[in-house]
């Protein structure tokens, strides 16, 4: 099977280029994310459930939106639509969690290195609604094998990326967020149709 890869140049400009067409759309679904989870904490209780929702929201627009789509607020409901697929996303959240602290009690360097190899099953849980919780883990797996020290970039220059946004009164992270979390969509896209092809 041929050995496909991708550039960090690639998945930047995408997802600026995507930032620039949304901009204002992207802004307000930022501010009021923003204040449903600010609201949120003051619901200690209900808190981790505003975010596993707002979380499913923010995926399934970042989808919309790298398939060359233009979203409407509509979207961000559709994806609650159907119950599967907030509880496979819960579950699979719990498992990934659950995973990763395993690895990170193995001397840390496991918990890391299936950090990066699970990310991606928040994408393919949104995506495909009857896909169950542990075969989007696995697929995860399966779409990013061979590019572990690529994508640990990524991730590494994302964090330094939205840094710089934070140290910029913060107000840089208007633009740090959408960019980042469009490139991380997109890359999701292009890893997992290279591994279906």
């Amino acid at each position: 099977m041929q050995t496909h890869t991708f550039t960090y140049k690639e998945l930047f400009s995408h997802a600026w280029a995507k930032t620039k067409e949304h901009a204002w759309y992207l802004f307000r679904v930022l501010l009021l994310c923003g204040i449903i989870m600010g609201a949120g904490r003051f619901l200690f209780i209900l808190s981790p459930i505003i975010d596993l929702l707002v979380g499913i929201a923010i995926i399934a627009v970042s989808l919309i939106i790298v398939n060359g789509h233009t979203p409407t607020f509509d979207d961000l409901l559709k994806s609650f639509k159907s119950y599967k697929i907030t509880w496979h996303y819960f579950l699979a959240s719990l498992l990934c969690i659950l995973i990763i602290i395993v690895g990170t009690i193995l001397l840390i360097l496991p918990g890391i290195y299936l950090a990066v190899r699970l990310q991606f099953y928040k994408f393919l849980v949104v995506e495909h609604e009857n896909m169950k919780p542990t075969d989007a883990l696995k697929e995860s797996m399966k779409i990013t094998k061979g590019h572990f020290w690529k994508l640990f970039g990524f991730i590494l220059l994302i964090a330094i990326f939205n840094l710089c946004g934070l140290l910029l009164l913060g107000v840089g992270l208007l633009i740090t967020i959408p960019v980042s979390v469009l490139a991380h969509a997109y890359l999701y896209k292009k890893l997992s149709t290279q591994h279906s092809a």
